[in-house]
């Protein structure tokens, strides 16, 4: 009797672990695939072949360009990976559905650098209407998470209630609304290394790209200084000590481009190191 109590407590216990595995493990293996990825891929323009032929663990790619993500799902060797959908949060871009409307309160209608783009009110209610609109689509498209660019508008474009405080304020609230939509939704966001010291936006996030961390920072492809280098890195070493992802893309190559990404290794870095600046195709590293 004693013996068979045992046996159907154990076999219940394992239903039930099994059950926590079923509910658990799905609910954080995209974010958790995310954060322990190896390599990664960054294309938003061009014949979307060449992210098909790559073998990265992660693909960056534009919705809006690409279309549903499934296709990009499966790796060249035939390994599955995650597909993550660009979508600026601080930049008001030509070209997509929300210009075509004539209320564009939230647009500044100043460039950061790139024609035809516009710093955007981030902190606009309208504009944030239109962002999250943008990331339920893409997860309805199947994204396995969204990767947020421009989050380094707040740095010239001033908002009412603190730059930096509302910016936070956003990516929380889009990683929010990733996650409503659907629960395991990787979040990264790109540049802006310095707002890894607020504690809320780490833990909104599940990782973050650095552009132009040891080459280019005045897009001419030269070394950076060394304390340039030393000061993004202490931000992203930080982050990567709390368990998020450290993404790197430099426009590079031949041999540059392969010492940097052995470098970004070293460091402990997910390198990309040959993406050409107009991200037109995508190239797996050494």
């Amino acid at each position: 009797m004693r013996k068979s109590l045992m046996h159907t407590c154990s076999a219940t216990i394992a239903v039930g672990m099994a059950f926590l595995v079923t509910l658990i493990g799905p609910a954080t293996a995209d974010r958790e695939s995310v954060k322990n990825a190896k390599s990664w891929s960054y294309q938003l323009t061009g014949d979307m072949a060449s992210t098909k032929r790559s073998n990265a663990d992660v693909a960056v790619i534009d919705p809006d360009h690409a279309g549903n993500a499934e296709r990009f799902k499966s790796k060249a060797n035939g390994g599955k990976r995650q597909v993550l959908a660009y979508i600026s949060v601080g930049e008001a871009e030509e070209g997509r559905s929300y210009m075509k409307g004539s209320k564009q309160s939230w647009n500044t209608g100043r460039t950061q650098g790139w024609s035809g783009n516009y710093a955007a009110k981030y902190w606009d209610e309208d504009w944030k209407r239109i962002v999250k609109s943008r990331v339920r689509e893409a997860l309805s498209k199947g994204y396995d998470g969204v990767y947020l660019d421009r989050v380094d508008t707040y740095e010239n474009t001033k908002a009412p209630g603190g730059s930096r405080e509302q910016m936070v304020k956003l990516v929380k609230e889009v990683a929010a609304e990733a996650r409503a939509k659907k629960g395991n939704a990787a979040v990264v966001v790109q540049n802006a290394e310095e707002l890894l010291t607020d504690k809320s936006y780490v833990s909104a996030i599940d990782g973050i790209a650095k552009e132009d961390l040891y080459h280019g920072i005045n897009h001419r492809g030269e070394r950076n200084s060394q304390s340039n280098v030393n000061a993004s890195k202490s931000y992203l070493k930080s982050a990567k000590a709390q368990g998020k992802a450290v993404f790197v893309v430099e426009y590079l190559n031949g041999g540059t481009a392969s010492n940097v990404a052995n470098e970004a290794r070293r460091d402990g870095f997910v390198p990309n190191t040959r993406a050409p600046r107009s991200l037109n195709k995508t190239q797996d590293d050494d």
